[in-house]
């Protein structure tokens, strides 16, 4: 059975969910990864907090315990690293093999589990 793609809300949480989810491609140029900044990932940060916000606070009907624990496990995950203000966490090296990295993208891809969603978007 084909899953259905999310409206609304949403659909915004879902989509950076799922780009939470996919490791980041290799570099073209590794000499530079891992001092190189990725705003790719800082992006992706701020994208999560606004749609969570917007998701949460739009709620038509509550989501279940499982799905909203697994919201907050990502939401607590990302807060951590941007309060640790730990610069190398974001170099474009980091956001392929750091542990806190691997850890988002297994809490994201959880969450998308959890809420029925499809794993990729095409």
């Amino acid at each position: 059975m084909r899953k259905l793609q999310p409206e609304g809300p949403s659909a915004r949480l879902w989509r950076v969910l799922v780009s939470l989810a996919t490791a980041p491609r290799e570099p073209q140029d590794e000499s530079r990864e891992s001092t190189e900044t990725s705003t790719h990932s800082e992006n992706l940060v701020v994208e999560f907090d606004q749609a969570y916000t917007d998701f949460v606070e739009g709620f038509d009907q509550l989501p279940s315990e499982s799905q909203l624990l697994a919201l907050q496990a990502v939401d607590t995950q990302l807060a951590a690293m941007v309060g640790a203000k730990d610069a190398s966490l974001w170099t474009v090296r980091a956001c392929r093999v750091d542990s806190r990295w691997i850890e988002v993208r297994a809490l994201a891809e959880k969450v998308v589990d959890e809420f029925d969603w499809p794993g990729e978007i095409v």
